[in-house]
């Protein structure tokens, strides 16, 4: 081969070599490009997995909690001592009978969890129970003590009939004077602070207490 030629083909060589160096990255843009495509179809058809974390707000009580609450039975809330005095009076021909009795009596209010509904205890979400309680009610009906009964003025003959008769005429009359929707409301107030404290010991940083027959 004559120095020339050979010449001339060196020349030819270093010219491809520079061209491709010069546009080397229009091929590696290719590449690139063929490789995101590829990625991009490969999520597509498997989607990654997501993870996301869920705050489970809930208690959990077991059945022995509940039922221990429920157990209690009567649960008494407010306490009223009060006093009726009740006076009868009979005239006869020739005198009057008459009795003046002082009675004392003891009015206890508050819930019977015996009553309570099925139902009556929920577990909300955000930590929140949600109780229906029985309305507050009289627990004993028989709250006078007849022990610390005593007459206070007695004159002429009394029955035994006269005795129930005073003894209903001064249970009458305490019901009505102690069984007013203030003292009613105020026994409402102390069942909440209970159920709600006694909740709170559970877990609950919510409790929602409400009575049957009452919004």
């Amino acid at each position: 081969m004559k120095q020339t030629d050979k010449q001339h083909s060196i020349m030819t060589w270093r010219k491809a070599i520079g061209s491709l160096l010069r546009w080397w990255w229009v091929g590696a843009a290719a590449i690139v490009a063929v490789a995101v495509a590829y990625i991009y179809k490969g999520v597509t058809d498997n989607p990654p997995v997501s993870l996301r974390v869920v705050h489970n707000t809930r208690i959990d009580v077991t059945p022995e909690q509940i039922m221990a609450v429920r157990d209690i039975g009567q649960w008494e809330f407010l306490t009223i001592n009060t006093e009726e005095v009740v006076e009868w009076e009979h005239k006869r021909t020739f005198g009057t009978d008459r009795l003046v009795r002082i009675y004392q009596g003891t009015l206890r209010l508050g819930v019977d969890m015996q009553k309570v509904s099925d139902g009556w205890f929920v577990s909300l979400p955000d930590s929140t129970a949600q109780l229906t309680l029985p309305p507050v009610s009289l627990l004993d009906e028989r709250f006078i003590d007849e022990a610390r009964t005593r007459s206070f003025y007695e004159r002429g003959t009394v029955t035994p009939d006269v005795l129930d008769q005073l003894y209903a005429q001064a249970q009458q009359k305490m019901r009505r004077r102690c069984l007013t929707p203030q003292n009613m409301q105020a026994a409402e107030s102390n069942a909440r602070q209970q159920f709600e404290r006694i909740f709170r010991q559970m877990g609950f940083k919510r409790v929602i207490v409400k009575f049957d027959g009452k919004q």
